[in-house]
């Protein structure tokens, strides 16, 4: 059994979609074993991301991939195609995005829970989710839309990309929790011997 990390940003929970996105994810199978809304301060925030200069410009790379998906020159339209300079825009802008509301952090568990959560989600620029996942049926948005409204691109769901990171998510924001066990119909369906 895999666990992964979930969070519902605050898009998503001034849109009323909280029930939405967690029927998406137990209709598949998976099983939810920690949940909590909260209003995270910055600093909470900011570790919650790896903010390492690497992990910055990983986030440059990938909004200069978006651009370039889109075929729109990121120099003309951000002032720089320096993947650092890039990246430190999205981090500081992911900060101030998460702080416009509460957030919803929820723990999933089952096989493949990572890459079925993922999967499920879509992929992280709406504009570029596959039809059928929760970012392409309930969003447009673009790196080169919110580039030109002075912010991040708002994926409303979060979700962990690897075991690391969602060991590394869950201990952040479940630290000492423990969570328990518990048998649903569903279980016998798929994971009885």
């Amino acid at each position: 059994m895999e666990k992964t990390l979930i969070i519902i940003k605050p898009d998503a929970v001034k849109r009323a979609m909280i029930g939405t996105i967690i029927d998406t994810f137990e209709k598949v199978g998976l099983k939810l074993m920690a949940a909590k809304m909260l209003k995270p301060s910055a600093d909470v925030i900011k570790h919650h991301y790896p903010g390492t200069p690497e992990w910055i410009a990983e986030m440059g790379g990938k909004t200069l991939s978006s651009f370039k998906q889109s075929g729109v020159d990121v120099k003309a339209k951000m002032g720089t195609d320096d993947p650092q300079k890039l990246g430190q825009f999205v981090y500081d802008r992911l900060v101030k995005y998460w702080m416009e509301g509460p957030i919803v952090v929820m723990v999933w568990q089952g096989p493949d829970a990572i890459q079925i959560a993922r999967k499920l989600r879509g992929h992280t620029i709406p504009l570029l989710a596959q039809t059928g996942t929760l970012h392409s049926d309930y969003s447009f948005d673009s790196s080169t839309l919110s580039a030109g409204l002075d912010r991040v691109v708002k994926t409303f769901v979060h979700a962990s990309g690897s075991v690391d990171e969602a060991v590394r998510e869950i201990e952040y924001w479940f630290k000492g929790v423990e969570m328990k066990n518990y048998e649903r119909e569903v279980d016998s369906l798929y994971l009885a011997k």
